[in-house]
């Protein structure tokens, strides 16, 4: 497993309520995003990290998600060898308490 930063859930909504440069990235395939996703989350699946990345702002902080972590260190610890400020967020979608929602919308 990759060493990276985490973030507890309860940090992760504290960053976001209080930081407008904080970001929460999705990583997971746009079916689970679909089923099941943390409200205003963008989406870049893992496969595409690769290359999307270069869209991301440099300035903005990243807290990162998947399922239950795995994929999200994983692309934690690249976005941090790009030179952003990323997150993990520990325990993933499967922990967040927190309002969550599905659909296209």
């Amino acid at each position: 497993m990759f060493q990276v930063p985490e973030v507890s859930y309860e940090e992760a909504k504290r960053m976001l309520q209080e930081d407008k440069d904080v970001v929460l990235l999705d990583v997971r395939t746009p079916q689970e995003h679909v089923q099941i996703r943390i409200p205003n989350s963008k989406l870049i699946p893992l496969d595409e990290l690769r290359y999307a990345y270069k869209d991301l702002p440099k300035d903005k902080k990243y807290i990162v998600y998947c399922r239950s972590g795995e994929r999200s260190a994983f692309a934690t610890y690249f976005l941090r060898h790009m030179g952003y400020e990323a997150y993990n967020l520990a325990g993933g979608i499967l922990l967040w308490p927190y309002e969550k929602e599905s659909g296209m919308g």
